[in-house]
This record gives C-alpha cells, structure tokens and sequence, in this order.
C-alpha cells in the first residue's frame, strides 16, 4: 500500500518528519519497505519565465530566450523547442543541475552563443517517454520556485508492507488512525453531504439483493448531467502520489476514494443499465461477462455478481463489466458502495484468476460503518468535477445487519503477557487512541467494543496486541535470563531440530523456507511421471501453484534456480517442511516431514591463491554423515539408489538401521537440461520424523590405553560390490579391530575388466593390554579367508 505524506498531513496533524513517520509506522507493525521522495529526479529544477524572445544569429530553428527565474535577474537560454513562447512559464535546469540519467548541465555554446540553462521537456525531465515540446505550467506557477512543488511532486511515498489481517491499512485514513496515539489527536474525517438537490433516487433506478451471504449490504447514489473529461490538477497529483494513474475525472473519483477511505466504489452508467436497476444475486452455471480489462469471464453458482434486469454487469468485490463502463458518452452514473463478504470475494477471485485494487479490499474486509460519508463524499466529488448533479436521497438496502464485536479484557492478563503494568488510563489511551471503544466493568476489566474496520480483532490475545503495538515493542521488558529445558518444558521435538539446524548451519547450509504449492509440469518433470497424484487446491493462487508438493526437491529446485538467476553461484541451503507425497491409485493422503538439502559451486569463498574445489557428491555425503554423528544417530549406510530426479550412477539411498530414510545424489543431467541448471546440483531428501526418532542416547566407550597395530589390506573385487560392505565385513571379522578406511581405489591398466582394487588400512587394538604380532596376523588372515568366502576377493 502506498502512502502519501502530504495527503496524510490533511487527515489528521503530526510533527513527524517522512523518515520518523516511516519508523513509527514500522515499530506500530507496518513494516515500510520504501521511502520515496517524488520529485527526486527534478530536485535542482526551477520555474522560469520566458521575459523575452529573439532569433538566433546563426540558426534558423533556434532562438534565445530570456528567462526569469526568481532570483532578481535574468539569465539567456538557447532553445530550440517549437512551443516555447513570450510569458510562457517552463522548468528551467540551471549549471550544474543533474537531470535524470545522470545527465549534468554544464556551460555550452549552440552555434556560438552561450546558453546559461536548459529549458525542459517532459521526456528530459524523466516525466513520459516521449514529448513534442517544453513542458508548460500553469499559471499557478511562479517564476523561482522549485519544480517538485510546482507539479504537485513535493512528497514522500510510504511503500507499506500491509500484513493479511490489516484490511484497514489499505487507506490513507486507515494509516491516519494508527497515528492519532502517536499525534494525540483525533483524525479529520473528510467532508461528505453533497448538495442533492436533483429528482428523488427511486424515481430513477432501484436496487434488489437475493444474495444477501456474499452482500450484506448494497448502497448506491445517482449523478446527472455529468461530462466525462481530465480530472483537475489536485486530483490527479493525488493519485500520482501513490501511484495511480488517472483515466477520467468520474473514475478518478472512485479511485481517489478508494485510497483515502479505503473503501471501493462502482461507477456504472446508468442508461446502459437494462431496466435502470440493479440487482445483487448469485451468477447462473456457465454465465458470462466482458470485464473492464476486455477479458471474458466465465461464471459458475457460487460467484455472486452485480446485474441489471437481464445480464451481469460487475463481478462482486472484484471488477466492474465492459459493457456499463462509464465512458465519454455516459450523462447519468449510478455509483455503487457495497460490503461484499470477504470468504466470497476471495474465492471469486481465486476461481477467476482475477486481482483488483478493490478485491485486495473487499479479501480482507472493508469499514461498513463508513459507507455513508464515502458514498456521500464520492458523490459530492463526482458533481464538483463533472458539473453534475446529486439526485436527492441515497439507496440503502442492508438485509443482513453487520455488528462489531465485543470483547472482554483483563488488565491483569495483558500485564502477565507483556510485563508492563496496565492502569486503567492507559488502557483508554492506547485502545481509544485507535477508535477502539472501551467501558470499564471494574476490578481491572473492560468491555472492548471492536471498530468496524478491525476484523482482525475477535479475542481477548488481539486486544493485548493492541495494547503492545501502541504502548511500544521497545518497552516490553527483557529478562536477564531465560533457560528452557527440554524435557521439563515437554519441548524436546523444539529442542531436536534447533540442534538439527544450529549443526547444519555450522556445516556452511543456509536454511529457506519456500511454498508448499506446485505445479503439475514441475512435478511431472522433477519426480516422474504417473508417480505422484498430489491434492489439488480448490482455488490456486495461479495455474503454477495448484498442487501441494509431493517432494522437498521440488521447491528447493527452484530455489536455486532463483540464486542463480540472481548471479549466486555458490548455493548450500537446507529445508525442513511438509510433503504431500499421495501416489497415484492411492486414496491416502499422506502427510510427512522432510529434511531436504541442496548444493552447488565452490566450497570455499574466493581466495587469492586460486579456485576453490566445487561441492561433489562426497561432500553431501559428509554433511549427513557429520549430522547423524553431532545428533547421536546410528551410523549411515548408502547403498545404489534409483530417482527420476537424480543421476544413475551418483544416487544413493540413505539407510537408517536398514530401513530407507532418503535419497542422496547429483541431478540428473536430462533434468537439469530441461531446467536449465547446471548438472554438478546435489541433492539430499530425508525423512525427518524417522531420522529424530533414532536418536540415541549418549554412550561412554573406553579408549585404549594400549598401543595399536597397523595392517594394510589391497583386493581384488567386483565392480558391483559396494566398498561399504567390504568395510562391515572387515569389522565383523575380529573384535580386535578397532578401525577401518579406506585409503584407494583403483582401476585401469593391470586391473581386469569388471573388477576393482580397494585398500584398507587396519587398526587391532584391545583395550585390556598390547597385542602381540601372532595375534594380529591370526586375526588379518581370519578377515582375508572371511573376505575370500563371501566376495571371492584376490588379495593384491
């Protein structure tokens, strides 16, 4: 949401600078993501007079200008645009002024005369993409005063990051509001009331509502004798100030109430209107509409929609029908101010793919106690600038009654939570400070009556927000101390994965967290196809995000995709989320936690001694080897696995006690074609309940006293037979061997085909006393003989 400074300063009056409004609204808990000063690019630019004009010597399509520009002389200006004329008002760029692209003014001379400024365009004052001449001002301009001030572009846009529940937020007079604790003072309500002086409303349109679930209420005013036409400079620069475009001055209106209100409007024209009426109801199955953007909709029995006698001419809550669009012709305008139920007008939304200023509204719930004065005040507007006329009396058909919500708070439980005391005029300041209204019951309770544009509020924890939100974040105390055991505070789970991600984290992995929606294509491509039937949603944001993911690896795909887009090569992420992973044929749905992984790039930042080594498939490897050890897990076994996402020949399956955990590997490089990354991406998927639930607990074993002794052993096998198996078999073989690695693999010239050469180092140890050589061969030839009975192994 946007944010104008200047016209916040005319709803309510506050001393705070645009850069302590922005923190003020961000401690209140409206995070402010941009501040923008409009007139930025045009800072050093000034009005000026034209005084004079004269050809120039030696140019024919060029003259010299004498310009004033409020300084108490004048100075020359070489111009050669068409418009430029004697007593003309234009921006001036002095010496020196930097023009948007970074483009100085500097002293010049055109054709041998000097030009001691530049005379400007809209297109050389970045303002549009293209212009025929000078930009003109109007008279209201004086010669002298800055450019910013003169356009109307003299003011700060607040960029808001409004959070789900604050429907209130979207309105220059909601933000109003939040600042009167700030101001001490109330805010300004606009002025409404307009002058209806014209024929009675019922004689020219009426208005019928049998959906009353998804409209409550259906308010609407007529305006006669209307000319469509440019909306006047304060409206426009209005709207240019948070970023609205202007269309025509009935439509500006509109739009103009939208965002100081906060609360949508329709205009229709009312000759294109069969009947001259309006009725409220639901859509019929398979019913169409050509909506504003020329798009055509198809409706089903659940949209609820605005019609005339015969046809639908606006989606409820969401966007208005082509076809009793207010144009040039249009002399009569109907203007609608409705509550539309936000459940409805968010699937309706959903359903048609469709987004507008007034469903983001109407989604999160619009002030119903202020249709009133925004009808009023629109209608008013829409005569000033139209030269029409209000026809007298407004409809107001309200079936289904709208009351605010009461609720009961506790001085003493808000004092609990926060830590600060609560007496009772501090809760009137911070509660009434915010049109909150508040009567004592005694013994430090309150009856709260809840605003009409707060639906965020229903229970006694938001109040206490409230009261935390404007007595300040800053002042909730902080203990010395805090200690949080586990097992006393039945949080073992909590404490489980902060160990989890606290040695990841040490491990070089930054954690993400992504969306649990996908898309069919992704899943299709990433996890094969025919495997996974994954629910679908009733209403997906977008035709990419319609199903829930069966498989971490699908988000976090395209979680590096982004990095690298973003030009960071050197991705080491992990997630822990949820998975969907129902198989087709199967009607369970099956909900589980995963641990995923992803790595790519150099394991090493760039040093001047040279390139560092690139993440391989070993290094994955150690990463969970390194976490079952610091988690106390029972050692990890990998053996050959197989995924339609991962290489045939560098995919592992992660094995837990012998049972399957995940799937470890490098991407397959058809995938990573198709999705063009690069096909060194490696990926590890766990499940994470399983892998929690092994934990072990801590074992002491005692280390030798004794020194050990070292054998070395190299082998012949098959290729097929997996080296970690050759390692257990060695371990199984004699109690007294206390240690097994590898130390080299090799296959080539003097090494058959199919076969391998494996060498392993060998540590007999005891913990009772030092052994002797005998007892050591006997025990190397027993794992030799034990080697050569079940691998047919040759000794090298």
């Amino acid at each position: 949401m946007n944010i104008s400074y200047k016209w916040l300063k005319t709803l309510i009056d506050f001393d705070l600078s645009p850069q302590e409004l922005a923190a003020r609204l961000t401690m209140l808990g409206h995070a402010v993501d941009e501040l923008l000063y409009l007139g930025k690019d045009i800072e050093g630019v000034v009005v000026g007079r034209a005084t004079a004009l004269r050809p120039h010597p030696d140019a024919d399509k060029l003259r010299l200008v004498t310009v004033d520009y409020g300084a108490g002389s004048t100075l020359e200006v070489v111009c050669g645009a068409p418009n430029v004329r004697q007593g003309g008002l234009y921006p001036l760029a002095l010496v020196g002024t930097v023009l948007p692209g970074g483009f100085e003014l500097k002293k010049a001379k055109i054709r041998g005369v000097e030009s001691q400024g530049m005379l400007c365009s809209e297109k050389e004052l970045g303002l549009s993409e293209e212009s025929s001449g000078l930009l003109e001002l109007d008279e209201s301009a004086r010669p002298g005063m800055s450019l910013p001030e003169a356009l109307g572009l003299d003011d700060w846009r607040l960029v808001l990051d409004v959070t789900a529940n604050r429907g209130d937020m979207w309105s220059q007079i909601g933000a109003a509001r939040e600042l009167q604790p700030v101001a001490g003072k109330k805010l300004t309500r606009p002025q409404g009331s307009p002058d209806d002086s014209g024929p009675a409303i019922e004689s020219l349109t009426s208005v019928e509502i049998t959906d009353s679930q998804g409209c409550p209420r259906y308010m609407a005013r007529v305006i006669e004798n209307v000319k469509i036409g440019p909306s006047p400079r304060w409206l426009v620069e209005r709207l240019n100030a948070v970023g609205q475009r202007s269309i025509n001055n009935v439509v500006d209106i509109t739009n103009f109430i939208l965002f100081e209100l906060g609360q949508p409007l329709h205009s229709f024209d009312l000759d294109r209107l069969e009947g001259k009426r309006i009725v409220v109801r639901k859509a019929a199955e398979g019913e169409q509409i050509l909506t504003l953007d020329g798009a055509p909709r198809k409706l089903d029995a659940a949209i609820t929609v605005i019609a005339d006698a015969v046809n639908p001419v606006a989606v409820a809550g969401v966007m208005g029908g082509k076809e009793s669009e207010v144009d040039e012709s249009t002399r009569r305008v109907l203007l609608e101010c409705a509550w539309f139920d936000p459940a409805t007008t968010r699937r309706t939304s959903r359903a048609l793919g469709l987004s507008s200023e007034a469903s983001r509204r109407f989604e999160r719930g619009v002030d119903y106690s202020g249709m009133n004065l925004a009808l009023d005040r629109a209608a008013r507007l829409i005569a000033e600038v139209s030269g029409g006329s209000v026809a007298r009396g407004a409809i107001d058909v309200y079936p289904r009654k709208l009351t605010p919500p009461t609720v009961e708070l506790r001085a003493c439980r808000a004092e609990s939570l926060l830590g600060l005391e609560f007496p009772a005029s501090e809760v009137r300041r911070c509660l009434e400070g915010i049109d909150f209204e508040v009567e004592s019951l005694g013994a430090g309770k309150y009856k709260v009556t809840v605003p009409a544009c707060r639906h965020d509020v229903s229970r006694e924890v938001d109040l206490i927000e409230e009261l935390a939100r404007v007595r300040g974040y800053e002042h909730i105390p902080s203990p010395a101390r805090m200690c949080v055991t586990p097992a006393v505070s039945g949080r073992r789970e909590w404490y489980d994965l902060a160990k989890l991600k606290e040695c990841l984290a040490g491990l070089g992995l930054r954690e993400v967290m992504t969306s649990s929606f996908t898309g069919a294509a992704e899943v299709e491509a990433i996890c094969g196809a025919g495997v996974y039937a994954p629910p679908q949603l009733s209403f997906p944001l977008s035709s990419e995000e319609g199903l829930l993911r069966p498989e971490l690896i699908v988000s976090l795909l395209g979680c590096v995709k982004r990095n690298l887009n973003q030009r960071n090569q050197d991705v080491r992420i992990f997630e822990i989320g949820r998975v969907f992973p129902r198989r087709v044929g199967s009607s369970d749905s099956p909900e589980e936690r995963r641990l995923g992984l992803a790595a790519l790039g150099s394991r090493q930042s760039v040093h001047w001694s040279g390139k560092g080594r690139a993440w391989d498939f070993f290094d994955l490897k150690g990463v969970l080897e390194s976490l079952a050890a610091r988690l106390k897990l029972p050692v990890l076994s990998f053996v050959q696995g197989s995924h339609p996402a991962l290489h045939p020949g560098k995919c592992a399956e992660v094995r837990l006690g012998g049972h399957g955990i995940g799937l470890l590997g490098a991407i397959n490089p058809s995938l990573a074609a198709g999705l063009e990354l690069p096909d060194t991406v490696l990926l590890a998927e766990l499940d994470l309940d399983r892998l929690l639930a092994s934990r072990q607990a801590p074992r002491h074993s005692e280390r030798s006293p004794y020194p050990g002794s070292r054998r070395d052993l190299a082998v012949l096998v098959d290729d097929a037979v997996p080296c970690a198996e050759l390692a257990a078999e060695i371990q199984r073989g004699s109690r007294l061997v206390a240690e097994v690695a590898v130390f080299d693999l090799y296959q080539g010239q003097h090494v058959p085909a199919g076969k391998k050469s494996l060498a392993f180092s060998m540590l007999f140890q005891s913990v009772e006393r030092t052994l002797r050589d005998e007892e050591v061969d006997q025990a190397f030839e027993k794992i030799l003989r034990g080697l050569i009975k079940k691998f047919d192994v040759k000794q090298r």
